[in-house]
């Protein structure tokens, strides 16, 4: 069962996220559950208080840090509920001994098509279009529509992948059936994984200079935080579209405001920001060349579901001191 009062328990909830009846009741069978609801680490490390009941902490965005460590001496494995995992201290789990996980894969599928439907809300002004219709300008406009409602097509563009993992290689297939020229930059794939793509290699400079539209797919990391910085937008092929479903920080923002604001960057799609939410009165939110969504491209039924199994899986290979299959450290 879940207790919502106690967090002496094996398994803790940092924060809320998506389970599926089926996980829950699988979960409970291998420990009793509680559910934190923590707003940041010193709350969950407050809430755990040094219990020695915790095996497992699984935590969508709180951060699992060393202080949260010292007050669960009995922890053996921390479970990141998606495939990010810039909030989990990968370095202080392996100092410790502690098993860290993510849920890599389970919701690749769902970011790849939320990266396209983004991109095609942007360019076809479906954003723009609906408030539109449904404040009854089409009527008032007759069967000429206004130029503005005019967008632009994917076919035949050329796509600038940054990222080729699960997500990014599932970008790959979709955009393919748009007939698009895909270039890509990971500096971990080899030459033989890009023809397996049918992906062009270039260097990052090449590529932000070469694409019509650019989507970003790479985890937050010290090597990508800020990787699109104020020099490297400089470089972007003027009119470019820019797509991120991955991390906020990946992008310098002051510099992709100014780029937005100055033309240099036609549009923007974003699911991610810096700050998480969007604070009121944000730039990007009084943009109408930028379409917003609420950092739900994990969010559809089927990888909730997907995720849910794979959470499962990995709280019981670590209760039984087996490796669980999403191990980062």
């Amino acid at each position: 069962m879940m207790d919502h009062r106690t967090l002496s328990a094996a398994i803790v909830f940092a924060d809320r996220f998506y389970l599926s009846d089926k996980a829950m009741t699988e979960l409970s069978c291998l420990g009793d559950c509680a559910l934190a609801d923590a707003k940041s680490a010193d709350d969950l490390a407050e809430k755990i208080g040094g219990s020695s009941s915790v095996k497992i902490i699984i935590s969508e965005y709180v951060p699992v840090n060393d202080l949260v460590l010292s007050k669960t001496p009995a922890l053996k494995g921390v479970i990141a509920y998606g495939s990010g995992y810039d909030h989990i201290d990968v370095g202080a789990m392996k100092r410790k001994g502690v098993q860290a996980c993510n849920c890599r894969g389970e919701n690749a599928q769902a970011v790849a098509e939320l990266t396209f439907g983004l991109l095609l809300c942007l360019l076809r002004k479906t954003h723009k279009v609906d408030p539109w219709v449904r404040a009854g300008g089409w009527v008032k406009a007759g069967r000429v529509l206004p130029e503005w409602a005019f967008g632009k097509e994917l076919w035949r563009k050329t796509l600038g992948v940054i990222g080729l993992g699960q997500i990014g290689a599932r970008v790959v297939r979709i955009a393919k059936g748009f007939d698009m020229k895909i270039i890509g930059y990971d500096p971990f794939m080899n030459p033989e994984q890009y023809s397996r793509l049918e992906v062009e290699p270039v260097v990052l400079s090449e590529l932000l200079s070469r694409s019509d539209v650019v989507t970003l797919h790479v985890p937050l990391t010290p090597e990508t935080d800020k990787m699109l910085d104020s020099r490297a937008l400089a470089r972007v092929k003027p009119g470019m579209i820019l797509v991120n479903t991955s991390r906020g920080r990946i992008i310098e923002e002051e510099a992709f405001i100014d780029a937005l604001q100055t033309g240099r960057i036609e549009g923007a799609a974003l699911d991610v920001f810096t700050n998480e939410p969007l604070p009121p009165g944000h730039p990007l939110a009084k943009m109408d060349n930028v379409v917003l969504s609420p950092h739900l491209g994990a969010l559809s039924r089927e990888a909730g579901d997907r995720l849910s199994d794979s959470v499962v899986r990995q709280v019981r290979e670590i209760l039984e001191g087996r490796t669980p299959e999403g191990l980062i450290n």
